[in-house]
């Protein structure tokens, strides 16, 4: 069985998301449950079969939204040894092409592992030549939160909130963020002030949002670093999906149809205007 953790927020194609979820899931002939964990504010429906729709939380985006579904499965659901778990956000389909070549990686990767050993999480593995430390564990490598697959083993070491980071946030201006030092180490903290609070690129909401925004995206970052963190604690193995001369090829196709996707949505907007 495999279960998928679909959380929403923002408006979404939710019934073509749906529809490209399923047919990933069921691919190699494994059933699926998808619970779409709402954490926004419309009330959705679905006319497809196994779907689920659970309330959400949105203190800290989709890791107090996940905390709140992972909890709910393990409630209302018998999970066992050999159950794979999808997680994916509403960007998964969004701000990145989630193309038929991405998901066949992802059935075959997640095929390979499940035979090799137990304790792997399967994802865009995002990597620097630089060790950060989140609640003084180390990282130099995490997965990337908007879509990963994984075991029962690393599904049970799944740990999505932290109390102490959510409160590692002290100050927010229009120029930086400042945290708790005892928290997050310097690297960490200049990783953070680069994406949000960027000179050149960085996040493509850093311009636009509230300080308030700011600090529970900085939470929510440290979170997703604090996940891979854990799980490489507790010897999860990573596996990069885009990993070697054809996850490379995809990849590359992948970007280049969402850079087309995106110059057409603006391009639709403007004329829309």
């Amino acid at each position: 069985m495999i279960y998928c953790l679909f959380l929403i927020y923002e408006p979404v194609n939710l019934e073509k998301s749906l529809l490209r979820l399923h047919r990933f899931l069921t691919s190699s002939g494994t059933k699926a449950k998808i619970l779409v964990i709402n954490n926004g504010e419309q009330i959705h429906s679905s006319s497809l079969n196994n779907i689920e729709f659970i309330p959400g939380d949105n203190r800290y985006f989709e890791f107090s939204g996940w905390q709140a579904g992972k909890q709910y499965l393990e409630k209302n659901y018998t999970l066992q040894d050999g159950d794979l778990f999808c997680f994916a956000n509403d960007t998964f389909d969004k701000n990145h092409y989630f193309s038929r070549l991405t998901a066949w990686l992802y059935n075959l990767k997640s095929k390979q592992a499940a035979k090799r050993q137990r304790g792997f999480i399967l994802g865009r593995v995002d990597s620097r030549n630089t060790e950060y430390k989140v609640d003084k564990l180390p990282l130099s490598k995490w997965i990337s939160s908007y879509f990963f697959v994984l075991d029962y083993t690393a599904f049970q070491a799944l740990v999505f909130l932290n109390t102490r980071l959510c409160s590692a946030v002290k100050e927010v201006t229009d120029e930086s963020i400042y945290f708790d030092q005892t928290v997050v180490d310097t690297p960490m903290q200049e990783h953070i002030n680069s994406w949000l609070r960027p000179t050149g690129k960085g996040w493509y909401r850093a311009h636009s949002s509230d300080n308030d925004v700011i600090r529970n995206k900085s939470v929510a970052i440290l979170h997703e670093k604090y996940l891979s963190a854990v799980l490489m604690a507790r010897n999860i193995e990573f596996i990069h999906v885009y990993s070697g001369r054809i996850g490379r090829i995809v990849h590359k196709f992948d970007k280049r149809i969402q850079r087309y996707r995106l110059r057409y949505r603006k391009s639709s907007e403007t004329s829309g205007s």
